[in-house]
């Protein structure tokens, strides 16, 4: 695989794990839907948009959702993983790095892989079907799990995520700070 490639996905593995409201958590319990606005037409989740399909990312990401919550648990934490490799390949993709970039992504790309195994590891002690016997105790202890092993990856990838950050352009900052935003 290309080298840039995978540098410019361990950054967005970064960008991902510290955008809370981008990447999931491993929660069994579905986002809340949206409602329109009092006399506005259209489904619960589009955002409020008139007409029965309006809202397209609302209504994209209600359904994703949906699909993702009738996942046994292992698989929708492996999706979740799979899901933040995707956003890396594409912020990679439209960052173009520099030669000069490259080693501080490359850098920031080693941390970010050894956050992802301990999470995958995570991921692997899960449920293999859904409707197990776990308690409210057994899901509270594997959420602080999870919740633990992001934060660790987080403090450790900041420094080198702050040090890619700077070697960036005006141009690349703006990519990197807002990754979906069109231009």
């Amino acid at each position: 695989m290309n080298r840039s490639l995978i540098a410019g996905a361990a950054l967005v593995a970064g960008i991902a794990i510290a955008a809370p409201i981008i990447a999931w958590s491993a929660s069994d319990t579905p986002p809340q839907s949206t409602q329109a606005a009092p006399g506005e037409r259209g489904m619960p989740g589009m955002g409020g948009m008139p007409g029965m399909m309006g809202g397209h990312r609302g209504w994209m990401r209600e359904m994703m959702m949906h699909r993702m919550m009738q996942l046994p648990p292992r698989q929708r934490c492996e999706e979740r993983l799979a899901r933040r490799a995707g956003r890396i390949a594409y912020m990679e993709a439209k960052l173009n790095l520099t030669p000069e970039q490259k080693p501080l992504a490359d850098k920031l790309h080693g941390l970010q892989q050894a956050a992802a195994d301990r999470e995958r590891q995570l991921c692997a002690s899960l449920p293999a079907a859904a409707g197990g016997q776990e308690t409210i105790l057994d899901k509270v202890n594997r959420r602080e799990q999870f919740l633990s092993a992001r934060l660790q990856g987080l403090q450790q990838t900041k420094p080198a995520l702050n040090q890619l950050y700077q070697a960036l352009t005006p141009e690349q900052k703006a990519i990197i700070d807002h990754p979906f935003k069109p231009r």
